[in-house]
């Protein structure tokens, strides 16, 4: 069964980037939703596995948002 997962991506500014992390993410085997709020700078992924969610971390550092942890 599957886990929704929220990421900060701070280097997110427009939605553009938005556009392009998703693209990047949607071929990934075990995403089943990707979805990006621009303005809070959080990508929500619906993951089935752990191994799901470590290529999307690596994917989204390859294509310049890595993800921190949020200092709110």
């Amino acid at each position: 069964m599957g886990k929704t997962v929220q990421l900060y991506a701070p280097d997110i500014s427009c939605q553009h980037c938005a556009m392009a992390i998703q693209r990047a993410l949607r071929p990934i085997e075990g995403l089943s939703r990707v979805e990006v709020n621009v303005q809070e700078k959080i990508i929500t992924l619906a993951v089935e596995n752990d191994e799901a969610l470590a290529k999307a971390k690596a994917v989204l550092e390859e294509i310049g948002y890595p993800v921190k942890n949020p200092s709110r």
